[in-house]
């Protein structure tokens, strides 16, 4: 019966919807900021009053009253501040709860698809977006829009300081722009020099054992150290053009501000405005350019913010585009067809060129060939981890690719060519990661795969810890375990790529073993085989070559003309040698 699409297998909103959704509260902070900034005229306003009625009548009561008055203003203007604080940092955690798992799968699907892990990368663009709204960065440009009510006070207080108020803004605006101008390109260009040489070092940590064995050491910090040195370089220009800018524009501020005492001096000379007024437009010019000179200063944090906003937002719009299923499909039986199926990956040649086979429930598939003859690429297309360019890939009638994917697993188990497990126990491991998994189907698994007596001679059974990086593990370990992942859960179609490539020989019977289990509980198996001995159980074997089907039929005869091919073909070499 056809179940309800879970939940969390929705189609993900794209980041720009997320941002949407917090479009209340950014309304809130910025309601907050306007009585944040409308407070913060209570301090001219005391010492304007202060300055001309005070002392003028030497009233203590009136000194009193306004002095109290202007403190509960305060007091409200911490409350405001630590508000708007909350709001942020809230969106800031909405953000990380809603996007985060969601650039996990991103990045895993990437990988699946044979690109390179951007994990790392989508985690630091989160983080910088993160540190944009609740770092303080754009709390500023949330002040900047209340700066002109402090230019309409100072203009009521006197035209003359308005409109010195109205030329500082204007100055300071264009050198913000100078200031886009100037760092944009570099600070980009430093932003993908790091990551080159970030990723460069995640290279060199997966690969440390051939580094040190062939003394690579020199050449592989050689090509980091250039990625590296170029990313500080570019850098170190566009701090410095932005370190110039940004002390221009504070001399800029400073200067407006000399600038309105100074004229309000003189008006207060030629009897045209009160010393309280001139010292109340001083405090509010400060005030009201403080915003725009504060956004200059932090120009850095607001391009990285808005170029890692530009990556997620493609990244996660890719993910929308691949069009994945969401409605829970009945257990298939196992019939596997595939449909005139051609792949090719972007910006290449072909891979897979329009092959079409079937096998029927229950039966058995081997595929070999050379090297390079698309063997992995077929499996990966098989199980839908790559979308076929042209053509399909059914079971049961519904496509690989387009099955949901949490619905999908439970009926499939995958062998991957290279083995990593999860950080976790074992047990964990094998019931892929499924916390809650029955010990008792985690052994089943363990004993089809025929590694449980393997893991019961481990320190700690099947709780023997894996840890990060498989550390005391071996390759053949790995794979044997990884085997039985595969056949957790009891799959009805199971795809084995290079299943004996880390195999000794106790290991390799185990596997034939296993084979035969699978073969007599009538499961839809397809093995991927380099070489045509570990496909001596199949019921049918395709050879591929180039791409494109070479023979495929009965294993016995297929083995019959692949002997003879092999046969020939050496004895070419001897003559012609």
């Amino acid at each position: 019966m056809i179940r309800k699409a879970r939940d969390s297998q929705e189609l993900q909103p794209s980041l720009s919807k997320m941002i949407k959704r917090t479009r209340r509260s950014l309304f809130y902070a910025a309601l907050f900021s306007l009585c944040l900034n409308l407070v913060m005229l209570a301090l001219p306003l005391y010492s304007l009053q202060v300055l001309d009625r005070v002392m003028s009548s030497a009233s203590l009561e009136t000194l009193v009253m306004l002095t109290l008055i202007t403190l509960v203003a305060f007091v409200f203007y911490s409350i405001f501040m630590a508000v708007r604080g909350f709001i942020l940092s809230g969106v800031s955690e909405w953000l990380d709860h809603s996007v985060a798992p969601q650039l996990v799968s991103e990045a895993v699907v990437r990988s699946s698809l044979g690109s390179l892990s951007q994990a790392g990368q989508f985690q630091r663009d989160l983080m910088a977006i993160k540190s944009f709204i609740s770092g303080g960065p754009l709390a500023t440009l949330l002040d900047a829009p209340w700066s002109f009510i402090f230019i309409l006070v100072i203009y009521m207080i006197n035209p003359w300081l308005g409109v010195l108020a109205v030329f500082g803004l204007v100055a300071l605006v264009g050198f913000g722009v100078i200031n886009e101008l100037a760092t944009r390109k570099v600070f980009k260009k430093s932003a993908e020099l790091s990551t080159r040489s970030q990723m460069l070092a995640d290279t060199a940590s997966n690969n440390a054992e051939a580094i040190e064995s062939m003394g690579m050491m020199e050449n592989v910090l050689a090509s980091w150290r250039r990625f590296h040195q170029e990313s500080g370089y570019h850098q170190s220009v566009g701090t410095r053009r932005g370190t110039l800018i940004q002390s221009v524009s504070r001399f800029i501020r400073m200067g407006i501000q000399i600038g309105v005492t100074a004229v309000g001096g003189y008006l207060v000379l030629q009897h045209q405005m009160t010393v309280g007024g001139m010292i109340a437009g001083s405090i509010l010019v400060g005030r009201a350019l403080a915003p725009f000179e504060g956004a200059i200063s932090i120009w850095k944090s607001w391009i990285s913010a808005r170029d890692a906003w530009e990556r997620l937002g493609k990244a996660l719009g890719a993910s929308d585009k691949l069009e994945r299923g969401t409605v829970a499909l009945p257990a298939p039986q196992g019939l596997l067809t595939v449909e005139n199926v051609i792949y090719t990956p972007v910006k290449n040649n072909p891979i897979i060129k329009g092959i079409s086979f079937s096998i029927m429930p229950g039966e058995s598939l081997g595929i070999i060939g050379p090297s390079a003859a698309g063997k992995s690429t077929m499996a990966k297309l098989l199980v839908g981890l790559l979308p076929p360019s042209h053509g399909a890939i059914r079971l049961d009638g519904a496509e690989t690719f387009k099955w949901n994917r949490a619905d999908f697993g439970q009926y499939v188990g995958y062998l991957p060519q290279h083995v990593d497990l999860f950080d976790g126990t074992i047990k964990d491991n094998i019931a892929r990661l499924n916390f809650d998994a029955p010990m008792e189907s985690v052994i089943e698994a363990a004993r089809k795969a025929h590694v449980h007596e393997l893991i019961l001679r481990l320190p700690n059974g099947y709780e023997t810890e894996c840890g990060i990086g498989n550390l005391g593990l071996s390759p053949g370990q790995r794979q044997r375990i990884g085997l039985a992942r595969a056949l957790y859960g009891q799959p009805r179609f199971i795809v084995l790529d290079e299943p004996n490539s880390n195999l000794d020989g106790e290991g390799e019977r185990a596997l034939i073993d296993t084979l035969k289990i699978l073969h007599a509980e009538n499961i839809t198996t397809v093995v991927v085989a380099h070489r045509p001995t570990i496909v001596s159980t199949v019921d049918k074997l395709l050879v591929l070559r180039s791409g494109t089907i070479e023979k495929f039929g009965p294993r016995e005869d297929i083995l019959r003309q692949y002997a003879s091919t092999q046969v020939q073909a050496a004895a070419q070499k001897a003559v012609s040698g």
